[in-house]
């Protein structure tokens, strides 16, 4: 869908621990000609030199989560899900990616 200039996004990042590279971050849509605003929140957190977690949840309902693993130098094995809260008759959305670098 082309917006052509009729969304405004303001984000906000805070790093909450650097040592482990935790961060919580806020996205704010308003759509000029619709005039709907939408709200999301998430986070990103290093477990290790290797894994990498990252949290969503929307103000319409979905929530959503990935996992990521780096297994060789810059080679990554990424699991994701997202739900849909208000849409509980609908299954959930998994993922399965591989990025390969040589």
């Amino acid at each position: 869908m082309m917006e052509k200039g009729q969304t405004l996004k303001a984000s906000y990042v805070h790093a909450v621990d650097a040592s482990n590279n935790t961060q919580v971050v806020a996205e704010m849509t308003h759509g000029l000609a619709t005039l709907e605003n939408s709200f999301t929140i998430g986070s990103a957190h290093a477990i290790d030199r290797y894994n990498r977690i990252k949290t969503r949840f929307s103000d319409n309902g979905k929530v959503a989560v990935l996992c990521q693993r780096e297994w060789r130098p810059k080679s990554l094995i990424t699991v994701s899900a997202e739900y849909d809260t208000k849409r509980s008759q609908v299954a959930p959305k998994w993922g399965l990616a591989l990025a390969l670098m040589p």
